[in-house]
This record gives structure tokens, sequence and C-alpha cells, in this order.
């Protein structure tokens, strides 16, 4: 019984999963996005210019994964990368002003679909499905 519990749960949690891909792709699509490349665009936005491996370990993906989006984001003038002054090795990835527009308008529609997927849920219960879901990953 223990073990259909635990498919239960990981049922519940992969077919979440990917709702939420497939809601968020289409608003990633409508603006010339992978979900890569808003998650880059998040985070610059949110915590300031980046090193590359930093953004990479926030948002899950590979250094090798993080430098080909990165390239292909500096060709669609959403990012440009500049050489850090003390360490010449480490270079900080920043929004260009297209990119900071562009995340903006992401932003507020992303977030207002993410509030109506999830408008069934109290906000006690939207904290404590975020709180028991940390669990598993940390």
């Amino acid at each position: 019984m223990k073990n259909r519990l635990s498919y239960a749960v990981i049922e519940t949690i992969y077919r979440s999963s990917s709702l939420l891909s497939v809601e968020l792709g289409k608003i990633f699509r409508e603006y010339n996005l992978t979900g890569t490349e808003f998650g880059i665009l998040e985070a610059i936005y949110s915590l300031g210019p980046q090193t590359i491996q930093t953004i990479a370990n926030r948002i899950l993906l590979t250094s090798g994964g993080m430098t080909y989006t990165k390239k292909q984001m500096i060709k669609k003038n959403l990012v440009y990368e500049k050489p850090c002054e003390e360490d010449k090795r480490i270079s900080y990835i920043y929004l260009t002003n297209e990119g900071k527009n562009l995340i903006v308008k992401v932003l507020e529609k992303h977030d207002n679909h993410l509030d109506k997927l999830l408008e069934k849920l109290s906000i006690d219960e939207k904290r404590q499905i975020a709180k028991l879901l940390r669990k598993i990953y940390k």
C-alpha cells in the first residue's frame, strides 16, 4: 500500500508539472522564448547581473546548456556578456533594454496565468504545497 501512495504522489506531481509546462509554454512561445530563456531572463531580472554558473545553478541547467542558450539570447539581443573587472576569467550576463522590456511583459502574463491556474488553492494551501515539495529536493 505504501508504494501505491508514493506512486500517487509522484503521478500527481508529474501531471501538475506537465500541465504547467504546457500552459506556460504557450506564453513563452507567444514571445518567441523557450522555458530556459525565460528562466535566464527572470534570474537576471530578479537578482541583477549574474555569472553563467550562478544562473545555471539557479535554473538547474548544465554549463554546456547555459553556454548554448546564452549565445542564442545574445543573438536575439536579450542579454550581453561583460567580463568581471577584478577577475577577467569570470564574466557576468546582463539584460539588454530589449531583454528587460520583454521579461517585464512576459512576467506579468506569466504571473497572472499562474494565479489563474492556482486560484482553487488558498494562500495557506499554496504555502503548504511549496513547503512539502521543497522537502523532496533539499
